[in-house]
């Protein structure tokens, strides 16, 4: 199967690699843990090819993830599992998974069939105080807004049960640079740097 995009020039977008295969290594955690940064540089540093889920659901939908949800489009779940799958099949590749991904069944699954398969899916984990000032959230808000920490707390918590499931490595990345962390990653998995 190939991965066909009309706007090729979205960013990071691979819209037209074969998705028959198995990826190289899988990157899973939190909105905030660097996904995206940590893949970037680990590509950058291995010549692997990087295949970012949300990426393929712009490259398919023209909207961003984000688009999506606030448009409130009713398929959103579903587009975002597809290209979810179809990244999970990108031979050699690094592929990032959206935060939320892991709740999908479908997509769940195939993560665990390659972790059966020996891939290698790394958690990045971040906590609450590490997510929130990475993302901005560490400023004051609305009483009226309830207690937001709270709330991404116990969502951290949930992910981080179900990406322990699947993950075989996992990498703490509070309080370290995209460098750091990448490099630990690479040095984790015994992935070959570029000469």
């Amino acid at each position: 199967m190939t991965i066909e995009c009309v706007d090729t020039s979205v960013a990071g977008a691979i819209c037209d690699r074969d998705s028959s295969g198995v990826p190289g290594l899988v990157l899973v955690g939190v909105s905030g843990a660097g996904k995206t940064a940590v893949g970037h540089a680990i590509a950058s540093l291995t010549g692997m090819h990087l295949v970012e889920t949300d990426d393929l659901v712009e490259c398919q939908s023209g909207k961003s993830v984000a688009q999506l949800i606030i448009g409130g489009t009713g398929d959103v779940e579903q587009v975002r599992a597809e290209c979810a799958l179809r990244a999970l099949g990108s031979a050699g590749a690094i592929v990032t998974v959206g935060a939320s991904q892991i709740e999908n069944e479908a997509v769940a699954r195939q993560l665990q069939r390659l972790n059966d398969q020996g891939v290698t899916i790394v958690e990045l984990y971040a906590d609450v105080s590490e997510v929130a000032r990475r993302e901005g959230l560490n400023k004051p808000r609305s009483v009226g807004l309830g207690a937001p920490r709270a709330m991404l707390r116990l969502m951290i918590a949930n992910l981080h049960e179900k990406y322990s499931e699947i993950a075989n490595v996992l990498v703490d990345t509070r309080g370290k640079t995209v460098d750091e962390v990448s490099r630990t990653v690479i040095e984790q998995c015994k992935i070959a740097l570029i000469p």
